[in-house]
């Protein structure tokens, strides 16, 4: 059953695919505003206060995570200008985006729990992904947004399937699905990149996040968030943190991080937790 749904499935998601015919999410137009604010170095934080004060759900949602005891452990901060002031732009964008980006997007009926489990993969990700690029000295703004997003063609890929499954009159089962998932994820996030105009450090991580082949422009980016994945995976998996054996992964190697850096980054381990906890509410 699991190989007659994959066989009927994958050439209809084929076609979609080559000719660009994927239903795809919209992003946020406050996203997509948000965005182009953290990447305009003539923007100010008025004009990021302003933005996501038109919104008044987001509103409440960046203060609610500003004010937790991740970003906030102490005093408690009661107007978006003040949060901005005391945690910097670049954290408040960093919610927002978080905030507007999340398994809400996606449509898959059933699949709730799948697209949920992918969310806190990249929200893991990319919390530890700016403290590792932090402690190697790397970009540590593109990072973050790099690993929020870049498996960003899953939870598109089972969307896609699930409308190609309806049209075939088809249940699609869990191992269907990840078979369709892993085998479209990167083509099909590199044309939800292209359609939300995401920055090139990010498309170039969804591009080339699996391939050992070739260095891409945005290499540092990509090696911090591979990096990051292998800290993200224990917690995922329930795992015991072993600095030793973390900085033995051929990922972390790469970053130049040594056992000392690891321990140093395991120190952090509560608040990554609590910054991770609070991105999800």
């Amino acid at each position: 059953m699991q190989d007659d749904v994959y066989s009927s499935v994958s050439p209809l998601l084929e076609q979609k695919i080559a000719v660009q015919a994927l239903s795809l999410p919209m992003l946020p137009q406050v996203t997509t505003h948000v965005l182009s604010l953290v990447n305009d170095v003539n923007s100010d934080a008025a004009a990021l206060s302003r933005l996501i004060q038109s919104d008044q759900a987001l509103a409440g949602h960046v203060m609610r995570i500003a004010n937790s005891a991740a970003y906030s452990p102490s005093a408690k901060m009661t107007s978006l200008q003040q949060a901005i002031a005391r945690l910097g732009m670049q954290n408040i964008a960093e919610i927002a985006m978080a905030a507007t980006m999340g398994p809400k997007l996606f449509a898959a009926p059933g699949f709730e729990p799948l697209i949920k489990e992918l969310w806190l993969a990249s929200l893991s990700t990319a919390v530890w992904a700016k403290e590792i690029a932090r402690k190697a000295r790397k970009n540590v703004e593109s990072t973050f947004l790099s690993g929020l997003l870049f498996q960003i063609g899953k939870p598109a890929v089972l969307q896609a399937a699930l409308e190609c499954a309806q049209e075939l009159q088809l249940e699609v089962d869990r191992a269907s699905a990840q078979r369709l998932i892993d085998r479209y994820q990167k083509q099909v996030g590199v044309i939800l990149a292209e359609r939300w105009q995401l920055p090139a450090a990010v498309a170039e991580t969804i591009a080339n996040i699996d391939s050992e082949q070739a260095q891409s422009k945005a290499q540092d980016v990509i090696d911090a968030i591979r990096a990051a994945r292998v800290f993200a995976q224990v917690a995922l998996e329930q795992g015991e943190y072993d600095a030793k054996v973390l900085a033995s992964d051929p990922y972390v190697v790469v970053m130049n991080l040594y056992v000392s850096d690891v321990e140093q980054l395991l120190e952090k381990l509560d608040d990554i937790n609590n910054t991770i906890e609070a991105l999800k509410l």
